[in-house]
């Protein structure tokens, strides 16, 4: 039986090996392993093409299983033809620009007195303008 784990998509096609250490008990039909080397995978059985059928009973474009990817073919360069290498020159320029930094001066502000516009300063000042 082919097991597939579910975080790693790792396939143990030989089953569950003797020294794995189960931690969980099988909870939505996916069981957590620690293995021998200190991994821990979440198997779950790996379904294959036969359980196809319990899926849909006619083929669909989507299903992996109906419609298999086309395995792509090696394609080895042509033995006739040498292969050159291309080499592209890249030009340094002497010199570089000159880079011209002018100083920034701060604006004079003018100094202006600080009202305070809390309440109890403007009650303060209202009651010494009543008072003159």
């Amino acid at each position: 039986m082919t097991w597939k784990c579910t975080t790693c998509d790792q396939e143990f096609s030989d089953g569950i090996p003797k020294d794995a250490v189960q931690l969980t008990s099988e909870r939505h039909r996916v069981s957590s392993y620690r293995f021998s080397d200190g991994t821990v995978h979440h198997l779950r059985r790996a379904l294959g093409p036969s359980a196809n059928h319990r899926w849909h009973k006619s083929p669909r474009p989507d299903c992996v299983f109906c419609f298999p990817p086309p395995k792509q073919a090696e394609k080895l360069p042509d033995l006739e033809q040498p292969v050159v290498e291309q080499s592209r020159e890249v030009q340094v320029p002497e010199t570089l620009p000159e880079i011209i930094i002018e100083e920034v001066k701060p604006a004079v502000m003018a100094e202006f007195e600080c009202e305070l516009t809390t309440a109890l300063a403007i009650a303060f000042r209202r009651r010494k303008q009543i008072q003159n």
